[in-house]
């Protein structure tokens, strides 16, 4: 514990993918291996206008917020986010009038939901949505991102370059999702060293 009697664990904000849950074992590797850091996950959804907007309305809230992460469609909301502190996005979509392009439908949730739905139609009038954000790097994102993304496909490697100036392979994460490996290994001791 910290000498400081006023002392306030700083948050970090995690966003998770499309058709993700906060009830996952990302959360909770996030929370086992950063106890240092109060975590806030939120949950969000396929309305990219709703869940960014949620976003931005706890970060309005919170001022104390050190991190915004998120990963695949989450990651998407995050470059989107008003917030000017450090950003980590770990094989976000890009292009989701692309990407999602294939993903117009009925899908199950991966894991329990917090607003109890347990399904949802992606419909393409929410593709079309997307038209009107345009993801934004800035000087405090970093991306992280795998050798072979059987999710988004191999061709996003190739733009992550392009469009961060802060971005790595990261062979500690075997395939699109966020793993314990990865957490433990290179998110932790990054968060860390940022402390």
């Amino acid at each position: 514990m910290r000498g400081d009697f006023f002392y306030q664990m700083m948050k970090a904000v995690y966003i998770h993918g499309f058709a993700g849950s906060i009830h996952s074992d990302v959360v909770g590797n996030l929370r086992k291996y950063c106890p240092w850091l109060e975590w806030c996950p939120l949950e969000v959804d396929h309305h990219v206008d709703a869940s960014v907007g949620k976003i931005n309305a706890f970060l309005r809230e919170h001022a104390d917020v050190a991190y915004l992460i998120g990963s695949s469609l989450g990651g998407f909301y995050v470059l989107c986010a008003d917030f000017n502190g450090e950003k980590i996005v770990v094989n976000p979509v890009l292009n989701p009038m692309s990407t999602l392009k294939k993903s117009v439908g009925t899908h199950a949730y991966r894991g329990r939901r917090e607003d109890g739905a347990r399904d949802f139609k992606f419909t393409m009038q929410d593709l079309f949505a997307f038209k009107r954000w345009k993801p934004q790097d800035t000087p405090q994102t970093l991306c992280h991102y795998t050798a072979h993304d059987q999710v988004l496909g191999e061709e996003v490697k190739r733009e992550y370059p392009k469009f961060f100036v802060h971005a790595e392979m990261c062979p500690d994460l075997q395939n699109h999702f966020m793993n314990e490996h990865y957490i433990k290994h290179v998110l932790a001791p990054l968060l860390a060293k940022r402390e």
